[in-house]
């Protein structure tokens, strides 16, 4: 894929951004440093229902909006997807940049 380097991002636009270092989730060896997945909330748009874990007591409130720096990133595929419905916001400075276009795969090459 051709990815546009930027740190600006709207609804609906596929990033790439440095995978989370959660060990319950990955297994450092078995997965890539990146992940692709598509913005669906801003900073300061509302939290769409569904979209990230209810806050646990004592962390705090974001008033059902994004907070500053942060935004809601799910995959395309959610029965296989981690994303912000299991990690909760994802901080925009991990975004690398936004997915221009997908790339025609060449002839005979394998799907990683």
């Amino acid at each position: 894929m051709l990815v546009r380097r930027t740190r600006t991002v709207r609804r609906g636009q596929v990033v790439v951004l440095l995978r989370p270092r959660s060990p319950a989730i990955w297994r450092e060896d078995q997965h890539s440093p990146l992940i692709v997945k598509r913005v669906v909330a801003v900073p300061g748009d509302p939290v769409p229902p569904g979209s990230v874990p209810p806050l646990k007591e004592g962390q705090g409130g974001h008033g059902g909006r994004v907070p500053p720096g942060r935004v809601v990133l799910l995959g395309d595929n959610a029965a296989a997807s981690v994303d912000s419905r299991q990690l909760g916001f994802f901080p925009l400075g991990d975004v690398l940049g936004v997915v221009a276009r997908p790339l025609r795969r060449a002839e005979g090459a394998h799907r990683r």
